[in-house]
């Protein structure tokens, strides 16, 4: 019985996981602001110092409008 417990408990732990892994796989990219997405629309990048600033961390600038999160990767 006590092996029994134990086992439904090994699976369920390991569906929980899987279910966690699974969602930080599938989480949204940050949302790029106004700015940004004028200037790759034109093959620029954006010429804002704060823009920039966030650029080099690899991050979407909260100021002009986006959401500071990790960018989205680009398909190739």
């Amino acid at each position: 019985m006590k092996t029994l417990r134990l086992s439904l408990a090994l699976i369920v732990a390991s569906f929980a996981f899987a279910n966690l892994v699974r969602s930080e796989e599938t989480k949204p990219a940050g949302k790029p602001a106004k700015c940004c997405e004028k200037a790759a629309a034109e093959g620029k990048s954006c010429t804002h110092g704060c823009c920039a600033a966030n650029a080099k961390d690899d991050k979407n600038c909260e100021k002009c409008g986006g959401k500071n999160e990790a960018k989205a990767e680009k398909a190739m």
